[in-house]
């Protein structure tokens, strides 16, 4: 198989292409207003994949618990979580 393979960062399985998958993003973003139109837009600076999950293990897990543990974990002061 040539070209991009995607693997589940958990159970370490193929994620083989057109399949589902779950993807965790860190994005730095630029929120503005069009100067002229006054209408709301993003510019994303950079993007990095930094979670890929199979379909199977991602749902396993809900977004509101993972975004849950995301916020715990960083605003924790322990020193192993950051």
């Amino acid at each position: 198989m040539s070209g991009t393979q995607l693997v589940c960062d958990l159970c370490n399985k193929e994620i083989r292409f057109g399949a589902g998958y779950v993807s965790i993003n860190y994005n730095i973003e630029n929120l503005d207003k069009d100067p002229i139109t006054l209408e709301t837009y993003v510019d994303v600076i950079s993007s990095e994949q930094v979670v890929t999950i199979c379909a199977k293990c991602g749902n396993k897990r809900s977004a509101t618990k993972v975004a849950e543990i995301l916020r715990f974990t960083l605003k924790t002061q322990e020193p192993r979580l950051n």
